[in-house]
């Protein structure tokens, strides 16, 4: 439920603190370590540029050989464990969330499996291009990071706050948000920003954004996604925009049609009348326009002068 996901998300940023301690005294003792008395000798990792591999240094050569080779063995585990997941996770909503439900409704499970296939070697080449395209992982996984709070934070924060938004606000909204976050530039992929924010300097050739863009950026996507979301639903509710371009099937049944004035005097004067026990059934009906323009069947008339009566 929404509550229970809204708890888990509490309780996940408690934990993502705890689960910085054990890297802080990694990092600490690593620091501390007089590294001339190991295999490793000197200059120290810091020195060699070699500061982001110090887990796997630490392990290999502060540990006994049985820790050593137990620590490594996790953590290519919990890599390969993560990676596949994410491009399990990737290729399943392309094609259950956007194949079978937006662009063919009509699709077998085979296509929906030969899809999620084609899907999986495509993120898998995309990657490794970017793992063999950046210098460290780190910058990637930090800027993974930055995307889930720039794009994917307003769209969880709508799911549990904001309920009325809908697939046309978090598509416009996702897309949006990537393409600012795209034109402030990213260095770790050498892209060049093409929208200069206050505070944009070049340093030693690398430009730097001393503005929040990031923030920023997330507050816009919040924005669109919720400007949007109401958009629609006003445009398709007032009949502006045909029922039949819902392709995502945001407006329901019940909610598309939208009773006309007419309409509604007719429920109003009927709800006055069924009160007004004088009246016969017969003559109650007779002054009102046709019933079937309420949905009502001929052969429900006999029912509804009862009541009325």
């Amino acid at each position: 439920s929404s509550r229970q996901a809204r708890l888990t998300s509490y309780f996940a940023g408690f934990g993502c603190v705890f689960m910085v301690i054990p890297s802080v005294l990694i990092g600490a003792v690593a620091a501390s370590t007089d590294w001339n008395q190991t295999s490793y000798g000197l200059p120290t990792p810091n020195e060699r540029g070699e500061s982001s591999m110090i887990l796997p240094i630490v392990l290999q050569y502060l540990c006994p050989t049985y820790v050593s080779v137990a620590g490594l063995g996790a953590i290519a585990a919990a890599v390969m464990s993560s990676a596949d997941s994410a491009l399990l996770s990737a290729s399943s909503m392309l094609a259950h969330n956007i194949y079978r439900k937006i662009l063919r409704k009509k699709a077998t499970e085979k296509e929906v499996v030969c899809i999620m296939r084609v899907s999986m070697v495509a993120f898998g080449a995309a990657a490794g291009g970017l793992a063999f395209y950046s210098h460290s992982i780190y910058d990637l996984w930090f800027l993974s990071g930055e995307l889930v709070y720039a794009l994917l934070f307003p769209q969880l924060f709508c799911v549990l706050f904001i309920p009325n938004t809908n697939t046309y606000g978090s598509a416009a909204g996702f897309l949006f948000g990537f393409l600012l976050r795209l034109l402030a530039g990213e260095p770790s992929l050498k892209i060049p920003p093409v929208i200069h924010y206050p505070g944009c300097s070049l340093v030693d050739g690398v430009y730097i954004q001393l503005f929040p863009f990031k923030t920023f950026t997330m507050l816009l996507t919040l924005g669109t996604i919720v400007a949007v979301s109401y958009l629609v639903a006003f445009l398709f509710k007032r009949n502006i925009l045909p029922h039949g371009w819902d392709v995502c099937s945001v407006i329901k049944e019940s909610e598309a049609s939208v009773p006309l004035p007419e309409i509604d005097e007719q429920v109003a004067k009927l709800s006055m009348l069924t009160c007004r026990c004088t009246i016969t059934a017969p003559r109650l009906f007779s002054h009102l326009p046709p019933l079937t323009l309420l949905g009502i069947e001929e052969g429900s008339y006999a029912h509804l002068g009862t009541v009325a009566a």
